[in-house]
């Protein structure tokens, strides 16, 4: 009802900014798979790339801890003609960027902004627990991303194990075919790094990326016609909800994410504006999301168009 009261007097202008911002966010996403799959030496066109991105989208809202989101893109990709090996060296390269970008973009926001959520003692000691969670994703990513040994070895043991339990057969022929992968995996791995143009350019526009999640509540503050707090302070509120609500193990974050966002940003929302600004904030950036991603889930073939 508040929602509903409150449109009668919405900005429009800055609604439309508000949801460009969040176009653009995905645009960008798409971008990135699209340089990192070129980058492994495959032709891969942009607009298979986007197809991808929205796969990604979609699958990452509605299964918990957006787990299914990488999965569905490397068979997406497989569909689309690119092998295994070079998919998920270009989503894991994607990931790992990703996770270090937000990790130190919320670690610069909360020391440069921590006298103004220091009242916030519960959503931010959650922030931190997630901040040594996402730590901990980095230092394995980067273990599984440069130590072949080490992945290799993961990888055996798990398949043997599968066998044991006549999940799989086969296993020597599985485990040859995974190490041939390994190989383009790790091989493109290390020419990434080896690239630090690429690699300045991946970074800087994964930041960009973030900036544009995160400046969004500050345009649906504005279409409210409210006036006074900081985008910079909103920004940083935003880099705490999205990194408390990252692990949560539910479809989208749910109730981490409203309630995060009800906490951080009842400082600057007025309490009859604050229910309609965290509910509007979700339509346009879940729900949105998963209605404009929905026709790209039904994955086809680039070469038959079948399922």
């Amino acid at each position: 009802l508040d929602l509903v009261k409150n449109a009668m007097e919405f900005n429009k202008v800055w609604l439309t900014i508000a949801l460009f911002f969040h176009f653009l966010n995905i645009v960008i996403d798409a971008y990135l798979i699209y340089r990192l799959t070129c980058s492994t030496g495959k032709k891969y066109p942009f607009k298979d790339a986007f197809k991808t991105s929205m796969v990604g989208q979609f699958f990452s809202a509605i299964t918990p801890g957006a787990s299914g989101g990488q999965p569905m893109q490397i068979y997406s990709m497989r569909k689309q003609g690119i092998d295994t090996g070079h998919s998920t060296s270009a989503l894991v390269q994607k990931f790992l960027v990703y996770q270090t970008s937000i990790t130190v973009y919320g670690a610069i926001s909360i020391l440069l902004k921590k006298r103004m959520f220091l009242g916030q003692v519960s959503p931010l000691a959650h922030w931190l627990s997630s901040f040594g969670s996402q730590s901990l994703v980095i230092i394995l990513l980067f273990l599984f991303s440069f130590n072949r040994s080490i992945t290799y070895k993961i990888i055996r043991t798990v398949f043997i194990w599968l066998e044991k339990f006549k999940l799989i057969k086969n296993v020597d022929e599985k485990i040859s075919n995974v190490e041939t992968q390994l190989n383009y995996f790790h091989s493109n791995n290390k020419y990434l790094y080896k690239n630090r143009k690429l690699v300045l350019e991946v970074y800087a526009l994964t930041v960009f990326q973030l900036t544009c999640m995160f400046v969004v509540p500050y345009f649906i503050y504005r279409s409210f016609n409210l006036y006074g707090a900081k985008m910079s302070d909103m920004i940083a509120a935003q880099s705490f909800v999205t990194m408390a609500s990252a692990f949560i193990p539910l479809p989208g974050g749910s109730g981490a994410a409203e309630g995060s966002f009800f906490a951080f940003f009842s400082m600057f929302f007025t309490e009859s504006t604050i229910k309609s600004a965290v509910l509007l904030w979700r339509v346009m950036t879940y729900f949105l999301t998963i209605l404009i991603s929905a026709p790209f889930s039904g994955i086809h073939s680039r070469k038959d168009g079948k399922d």
